[in-house]
């Protein structure tokens, strides 16, 4: 691929100026635009071409267009914008309604839950396997302290599952 100049991004940039672009949309536009015009300097054009090619495409009406979107679609007060994290923002009008939001947010939960429930189901074996090669148990042996821990990450695991499904019961009733 070929880059563009610094010129050449100014070229760029004024075209979208111009044509009255969102401050905000700017910079994101203007990395579209570039792409763009890089794809066609490297199939062969020159630039003065490339941007012709460019301007058809991205002529006022696309942008007034973008720029309507863009309103409609962060419909966000500045404030908001600045609090909201991007799945907030990314899923605000769509994945909220039928759980992609929900579950999303839950996954570093469910994913803690889970590796601290196989790694206590592994201390749990791994000691249960040892009591029955030495054919006594002695819960002061190192073989005694894994199946504590083991049962305690279990434990854990589940009480921790079971409270946060009473506090999702708790919070649909109300």
């Amino acid at each position: 691929m070929k880059k563009l100049t610094p010129q050449q991004l100014s070229t760029l940039h004024d075209h979208l100026i111009r044509h009255n672009t969102n401050d905000r949309l700017v910079s994101e536009l203007l990395d579209h635009l570039a792409c763009e015009a890089e794809e066609y300097l490297w199939k062969g054009y020159n630039f003065d071409l490339a941007l012709a090619k460019i301007t058809q495409e991205a002529n006022s009406m696309a942008v007034k267009y973008l720029r309507d979107t863009y309103q409609h679609e962060v419909a966000m007060t500045e404030e908001q914008l600045q609090n909201a994290s991007l799945d907030d923002i990314i899923f605000e009008f769509r994945n909220k309604d039928y759980g992609a939001y929900d579950l999303r947010q839950a996954y570093p939960f469910a994913l803690r839950s889970a590796l601290i429930l196989g790694i206590g189901l592994f201390l749990m074996m791994m000691a249960f396997l040892s009591g029955i090669v030495k054919g006594s148990w002695d819960f002061f042996s190192p073989s005694g302290l894994m199946w504590v821990l083991g049962v305690s990450g279990v434990a854990y695991s589940i009480g921790s599952w079971f409270l946060k499904n009473q506090q999702l019961k708790h919070l649909t009733t109300t």
